[in-house]
């Protein structure tokens, strides 16, 4: 008891521990509840539009890739302006971004209908309704990665902690309403609308102090030159685990390819259970950046709790695929238990590479993009070339990653070598 008492103690008083630790709580509900949706789904629809709703999932990712840029940006300009207590700024960040984004979104919706015909054809689909869909959730969901960066920005870890909880939640009630009701594919993309605009309604109850404030103009060009790096790695990023997807769904008939999405799903479960030490990370490394103070300390212990939790789902992965499949999907996936242990490297290897990308771009460092680019290329180019099953697409994403990581590691330490040396030469 008394050690116990002793371990929460330190936990409480380690700040990274303590705020990752409330953000993984609220983002492990976030996802049960994201993946009950996804095995709900998947157990009405069946594998072949089980696979359809998938590769629009995936088509939606890449899509979404300019939220998550928005998020990631907001969080760097509004933990600078939190150390300089400059919350004025913080509002007319927050007020004109939504602006924007709206008006944004609008021109993309008439811009992506236009090429719907060329996508349904694509992903073989034979109704335009899901991309109506689709474009409308890209419009509703522009606009929450602004309050949420806000938040994250603000290190106000439990308001953005009930945000997902929230998501969530309310993603899966809508989608069993929806099915049950018969609206299938359709029902299920209007559910995941509905969970966004849900979420970022109620995020403006966590901001009202923001609000209330006087808004303080500034330039908001250097937010622009930031925010295109932050763009470029997150679409990189984006596309190693949907790109795949997408060609798989081209290439295979539709029965296999839901049974590759089908296990592609219980390999995000690895992704989406570390991207709260990614939420911890970024904000707090860049306001010790800013500060001039050491934050290699961070990455260390990020990737430390990354690589506990990779190992441990991958592990339950390998010892009990059967059980797994059929709890999750039912006996009509069971030919994926020999797969997912596999994929759960994959994502095990993507989500160290997540967050050593996010920690050179929180200290504003760059050059790693360069690597990002040429291993796309060469998964992309592979996957057209070899694609003979589904083991030996996995197969292609296992050692293109390994090499990736590895290649990441050793811009990451000799960079951080390099600045310590001219640090100590001055």
């Amino acid at each position: 008891m008394d050690s116990l008492k002793i371990y929460i103690a330190r936990i409480k008083e380690n700040e990274f521990l303590r705020n990752t630790i409330i953000l993984f709580i609220a983002a492990m509900i976030m996802n049960v509840f994201g993946f009950l949706f996804n095995f709900y789904v998947a157990r009405k629809l069946g594998p072949e539009d089980f696979g359809v709703f998938a590769a629009l999932v995936s088509l939606l990712y890449i899509l979404i890739v300019p939220l998550t840029t928005i998020q990631t940006t907001i969080t760097k300009f509004v933990s600078t302006f939190k150390v300089s207590n400059e919350y004025g700024k913080i509002k007319y960040l927050f007020m004109r971004s939504i602006y924007k984004l709206l008006i944004f979104g609008i021109i993309f919706i008439v811009l992506f209908l236009s090429f719907g015909k060329l996508i349904i054809d694509f992903l073989n689909i034979s109704s335009f309704f899901p991309l109506i869909l689709l474009s409308i959730f890209f419009l509703f969901s522009l606009i929450l990665p602004v309050s949420r960066g806000v938040l994250q920005g603000l290190q106000k870890f439990k308001s953005l902690g009930y945000n997902f909880i929230l998501e969530g939640v309310s993603k899966f009630l809508f989608v069993v309403i929806f099915i049950v009701i018969g609206l299938g594919i359709n029902g299920a993309l209007t559910a995941v609308i509905l969970s966004y605009l849900v979420s970022f309604v109620i995020s403006f109850y966590s901001l009202k102090f923001i609000l209330k404030m006087e808004k303080t103009k500034f330039d908001t060009k250097h937010i622009y030159f930031y925010s295109f790096p932050v763009l470029i790695t997150t679409f990189l990023l984006t596309a190693i685990y949907t790109i795949d997807a997408i060609l798989v769904k081209h290439f295979f008939n539709a029965t296999e390819a839901g049974y590759y999405l089908a296990t592609s799903k219980l390999g995000t479960i690895i992704y989406f259970a570390t991207g709260a030490v990614n939420l911890v990370l970024f904000p707090q490394v860049s306001e010790l950046h800013l500060k001039n103070e050491g934050h290699k300390k961070i990455l260390f212990r990020a990737l430390g709790i990354v690589l506990l939790l990779t190992v441990s789902i991958t592990l339950f992965y390998f010892l009990f695929p059967r059980f797994i499949v059929m709890l999750l999907f039912g006996n009509n996936y069971l030919i994926i238990k020999d797969y997912i242990g596999l994929f759960g490297i994959v994502m095990s290897l993507f989500s160290l590479i997540y967050i050593i990308c996010f920690y050179n771009l929180s200290i504003n460092r760059t050059g790693f993009i360069y690597i990002l680019f040429l291993f796309i290329l060469a998964e992309a180019i592979l996957i057209w070339l070899f694609h003979s099953s589904i083991v030996q697409v996995i197969y292609i994403l296992l050692a293109l990653l390994s090499f990736l990581l590895l290649s990441l590691l050793v811009f990451t330490l000799v960079k951080n070598g390099l600045k310590h040396n001219n640090a100590g030469i001055q």
